[in-house]
């Protein structure tokens, strides 16, 4: 087994390098990675970014979003969170098979006193608590499972970054479950670091499995970066291959009137847009609808768009254009 050292706390880059790491059809050793990443929300590929994120709170938080490979739920990450991935050759035997690639990290953990135990489909627990959660992706003829390890995570910040409002939105995505949740650190009788923590899960597997220590070599730090630009870090990645979906928010604003809109969006992109209301502005809803249609679907490119003169036209001189824009960007 090969562990390549990974001390980047960006998640574009993390996951580019996981990405690449595990499409090498030039490595046949196993592999381990050990990382972090700060302050970001990780979406499983089959589900809706809007629907899973509390947009406000990340847009006011920066908080990074990224979309993986493997399915599964969106996760919170901080620096008092640990991420594993192994990289195998897949056979019969590995596949699906989650107690097998957290078995180290349990081991682990039982010497350090935690009684770890591998839990329901893909997660690990303590005392009925969730302290990591997994999910695997295979391409071609190579398996990558990954978890996260709550350390010492914020978990008053978790619940909201993840804050779906499921009253507005009918979707075919994965919704996630928030699982009760527990840290590993209080659990400690003598207390360590998350890279203490982290020594001792290398220090495992080399007892276990003659693990050696690489660095990443420049040319795939190079190539990690490239593919970060090019996928990780894009709109289109991390939001628009979200599941096509219905949006409907009506709100009504003292003094002002209510506004309807029913939106249909499809990998990402604005497909058709209807505003109803009892507002009184001078000209239809159309010359607004008719510039967002076959527009990407997010705050940016909306807030962009619309401007304060039309907004006026189209629902009155008393509503402005960021309200508006908080509308239909729910």
């Amino acid at each position: 087994m090969i562990y390549y050292r990974n001390e980047s706390k960006d998640p574009y880059y993390n996951l580019a390098l996981e990405e690449l790491l595990t499409k090498d059809e030039t490595i046949t050793d196993d592999i381990l990675l050990l990382w972090q990443n700060d302050n970001t929300i990780v979406i499983g590929v089959n589900q809706n970014t809007i629907e899973e994120v509390n947009n406000d709170y990340v847009k006011a938080h920066n908080v990074n979003v990224v979309r993986r490979l493997s399915g599964g739920g969106a996760v919170y990450h901080d620096l008092g969170n640990l991420n594993f991935t192994f990289i195998f050759n897949k056979n019969k035997d590995n596949v699906r098979n989650y107690p097998l690639f957290t078995k180290p990290i349990i081991t682990v953990l039982q010497k350090l006193g935690v009684n770890a135990q591998f839990s329901g489909k893909n997660d690990l627990e303590v005392a009925g608590k969730k302290i990591s959660g997994n999910a695997q992706y295979v391409y071609k003829n190579r398996i990558m499972h990954h978890g996260t390890i709550l350390f010492d995570v914020d978990l008053t910040i978790l619940p909201q970054t993840l804050k779906p409002d499921l009253t507005k939105l009918q979707s075919k995505a994965i919704k996630s479950v928030q699982a009760r949740v527990t840290n590993i650190l209080p659990l400690l009788d003598q207390k360590i670091t998350i890279a203490q923590f982290k020594d001792l899960i290398i220090e495992e597997l080399k007892t276990t499995k003659g693990t050696k220590i690489l660095d990443v070599s420049p040319e795939l730090v190079a190539k990690a970066q490239q593919l970060a630009q090019a996928k990780y870090r894009t709109w289109q990645w991390n939001y628009g291959n979200s599941p096509a979906f219905n949006l409907e928010n009506k709100v009504y604003l003292q003094d002002k009137g209510t506004v309807d809109v029913k939106i249909a969006v499809e990998q990402g992109i604005i497909k058709t847009i209807k505003i109803y209301g009892d507002f009184l502005g001078s000209k239809g809803t159309k010359i607004l609808e008719n510039q967002l249609v076959n527009q990407p679907y997010n705050y940016q490119t909306i807030n962009q768009l619309l401007n304060e003169s039309d907004v006026k036209a189209v629902f009155g001189s008393n509503f402005t254009k960021d309200e508006i824009v908080r509308i239909l960007v729910k």
